[in-house]
Parts: structure tokens; sequence; C-alpha cells
């Protein structure tokens, strides 16, 4: 054998070794989930789901199945809070993840912005929509890390939001290891009242090893204890996923799906990653060390993510807001989510699967 032979086979070895490692580590990952998850429940009901499918929806749409539901049109009317994060204001690091800019990105909706108190942005929004005939809403507290904060700071802050007699409910958009305790039973006490109340949770993946390469600060068990500790508190959560990371196979984007349907995560918002000015995500791009998915890699892999979720994980979306051209540098595609909803759809036609086609099989 030679020389070259025996390398390829030694580096063949070390491969399998490693793969060998990571399948060890996700089978035990995954039993932990099961344990974690043994009574818990999904929000969707099953019924409501097959309804769905009979009227030709694969997939189980989130805005499909709460009409259904609930008897009159909901709006989330989104607000900046001024919250900071943790992984940027030094507490956990300066740096924040590798894809998020350091000052963050330009919200597209006028009225959520700093410029206009937390009073105006509800108060515009809930006129303008109001003449739409919308006439329930949720206020939804968008930009940054909305739990960092002091509970009695939060409870302040949601109190407000929902002493306006259309608002149902709340919509918090947070990170997994900014959800103590203390700020769930506040939550809670909303639930009890009669409130809707929404985790919006950065889970991006469940492989520690892409949370260290995106720099997140916090792991896997950490994710799956806060969507855990929510749901039995009866607190819904809409974890967002990214699809698309640096390194991450199909596989391992396969086994998130999994995991998240284990655990019985209520909703899902998949995006793809977007490279944009002023992150390191942009130094990778520019170094070749990362390359962005093109549109029919990205429809073909949230077809196949969606086929390994349970149907009763509720989609509320299946691509990103419209990113600003001045700020976006890959994928050059159009990200427009009724687009690329249409297209996913249609691939699932095609195909002839629905979404959890192929979970738990």
């Amino acid at each position: 054998m030679g020389k070259d032979e025996k390398n390829e086979k030694k580096e063949k070895n070390e491969n399998n070794k490693c793969c060998l490692k990571e399948d060890l580590e996700y089978i035990a990952l995954k039993n932990n989930v099961l344990k974690m998850a043994e009574n818990l429940t999904f929000t969707a009901e099953l019924d409501g789901i097959q309804d769905m499918r009979k009227i030709g929806f694969p997939i189980s749409q989130y805005g499909v199945y709460v009409k259904s539901k609930i008897p009159f049109r909901t709006f989330k009317i989104p607000v900046d809070a001024g919250f900071s994060c943790p992984n940027k204001d030094g507490t956990l690091d300066d740096k924040g993840c590798i894809y998020c800019p350091k000052m963050g990105r330009p919200i597209s909706v006028e009225y959520c912005n700093r410029k206009y108190s937390l009073k105006e942005q509800i108060e515009f929004q809930l006129n303008e929509h109001g003449r739409k005939g919308i006439n329930k809403f949720y206020v939804y507290f968008y930009p940054a890390t909305n739990t960092y904060d002091e509970p009695e700071n939060l409870k302040e802050l949601w109190d407000f939001a929902l002493s306006y007699e259309n608002v149902i409910g709340l919509s918090i958009g947070t990170r997994p290891d900014c959800l103590e305790p203390e700020k769930l039973d506040i939550l809670e006490t909303y639930v009890k009242q009669g409130y809707d109340i929404w985790i919006d949770l950065g889970v991006q993946t469940l492989h520690d090893k892409t949370l260290t390469l995106l720099n997140r600060k916090h792991d896997a068990i950490d994710t799956l204890n806060a969507i855990k500790n929510c749901k039995e508190r009866g607190i819904k959560v809409c974890g967002h996923i990214i699809l698309g990371l640096p390194g991450e196979t199909r596989k391992e984007m396969l086994q998130t799906a999994e995991l998240l349907s284990l655990i019985k995560i209520d909703a899902l918002k998949i995006y793809p990653l977007v490279v944009i000015y002023n992150t390191k995500l942009e130094e990778m791009y520019w170094n070749a060390e990362y390359k962005s998915l093109d549109k029919i890699q990205y429809i073909s892999l949230v077809t196949d993510f969606l086929e390994h979720i349970s149907p009763q994980i509720l989609i509320q979306r299946v691509s990103k807001d419209k990113v600003p051209k001045e700020i976006k540098i890959s994928p050059e595609w159009d990200l427009g989510r009724l687009k690329i909803l249409n297209e996913i759809s249609n691939n699932l036609k095609t195909r002839k699967t629905v979404q959890g086609s192929k979970f738990n099989i």
C-alpha cells in the first residue's frame, strides 16, 4: 500500500470515528428529549391538521389553522422597546452572533422604531390596521433580546401592552438563556387570565458545534429546556430556524427537525441564512469560507425539513422579511415570503408528499 493510500485510509478512519461520535451524541440527546417531552402536548389539534390536508394544504400553515379556530382577524403589531442583547453588551460577549450586525439591522415597519414611544408604536398600528377591519391584536416585542431585563421592568411593559382592549396576547422575541423562571412565572399569570402568550425563540439549530461556530453562547440543552419550561406553563413557543448554516449537513438539519418534533414545539419560522454587511459572516463570505444556498437548494432543503417534522407543528414562515438591499450581500435571489411559500408548496405537491410524511419513519 502506497503512502497516499495509507493517508487516505487514515483520513477515512478518522472521519468514520468523528461521525460515530456525533451519532452517539445525537442518540444521547434524542433520548434526553424523549424524557423531557413525556408530559408535553402540541397546540395544534391533529383533526384540524387533517382538515387542512383534505382541502389541499400540504403545509400546516399557522394562519390557516388559526382562522379555523378564531372567529376574527388578528395581526401582530411589531414594537421596539429598546432592548439590548447579552451577547453584544459584554455580558456574554461584545461581538454578537456571526450573522448579526453590531448595531442590528433596519426594521422595515416604520412604526417599529425607538424614535416613537411604546404607546405611539402600539396606538398608531392599532388604528392603522383597525381601519382595515382587523379587530384583535398581538403585541410583538421584536428587535434584540426582549426578556433581557429585570422581571419587574418586563412586567411593567407587558402589563401596558395588554392594557389595550383589542390586544389578546403577546409575542416576545428572545434567546433561550434569557428565560429565567421568574420571567416565565409572570407570563404564566397572563396565560391563566386567558391571554395567548408566545415566545419567539432563537433556536437556529440544535447542534452544539454549529452554535459554537455561530458564537451563540448557549447550547442545545439550553434551548430544549427553554421550550420545555415554557410549554409546561402554557406559554406557546415559535422557534426560529436557519437552514444553510456553515458546516451543517442535510442530515444534521433533519436531526434538528426531529428533535423539535419530539419536544413538541408549537410553531416554526424557517429562514435562509442571509449575509449582511458589518458581520463576521460577511468576512467568511468574502474569504470563501461560506457560500449561500441558491434558491433551488433552499426550496429543496425546506421541503425535506417539512417532510421530517410533525404535522402538528404550525409553520409561520418559510423565508425572511425583505432585507434592505443596502445591507444584503447574499443570497441574490428574492427572499419574498409568499413567493417562496408557493414554490415550496408546489414542490411538496410535485413530490406527492406533505409536511410530516417522513416524521417518525
